[in-house]
């Protein structure tokens, strides 16, 4: 787990990406483990912006047109050593369907640390895209018009809900 944590703290802002959440959507693409660090059955990695596209073609290639909100099993592929990453789901949103109303992807892969750190290093080296910040994908969403205050502050209360009570306060 450390490892994850290391290459995570390890990534550099690349100066073509903007880290003024104003103009982030019109600069970069951010990319985080979504499902959390450690082993597990799968992980989902998550990206959005404007590059989505370009990194889905970079990693699984452009042999197949990949419909919006379809799950499909891929090869994912490092960008400069073409070697398989993983076999895993991989999945479209083209904005403004999406969580933040950019176009995003989720890879679905294997939950073992070494698929995640390889699939973060990939991502790191797609031009354009850099790791988001803690909270970076909410904030996106509430400044593109997706979700309110009132939602940020619930989906907040939901992450960090450790009772039952607590859950269901926030869901009902």
């Amino acid at each position: 787990m450390n490892r994850i944590y290391k290459m995570a703290k390890a990534f550099k802002y690349s100066s073509r990406c903007s880290r003024n959440l104003s103009n982030a959507a019109a600069d970069c693409t951010i990319f985080s483990l979504s499902s959390g660090f450690g082993k597990c059955g799968v992980s989902v990695i998550r990206v959005s912006g404007p590059q989505t596209r370009n990194a889905l073609q970079t990693l699984v290639g452009n042999r197949h047109e990949l419909k919006a909100r379809y799950a499909y099993l891929r090869s994912i592929y490092h960008p400069e050593t073409k070697e398989i990453i993983d076999k895993g789901l991989v999945l479209w949103f083209p904005a403004p369907a999406s969580f933040t109303g950019e176009d995003s992807c989720e890879f679905q892969v294997h939950g073992s640390l070494a698929v995640i750190a390889a699939l973060l290093d990939a991502l790191g080296k797609v031009p354009g895209l850099r790791p988001a910040t803690a909270g970076e994908f909410t904030k996106r969403a509430f400044y593109g018009g997706k979700i309110d205050l009132t939602e940020v502050e619930g989906l907040a209360d939901l992450i960090h809900a450790e009772t039952e009570a607590q859950r269901k306060q926030v869901v009902e």
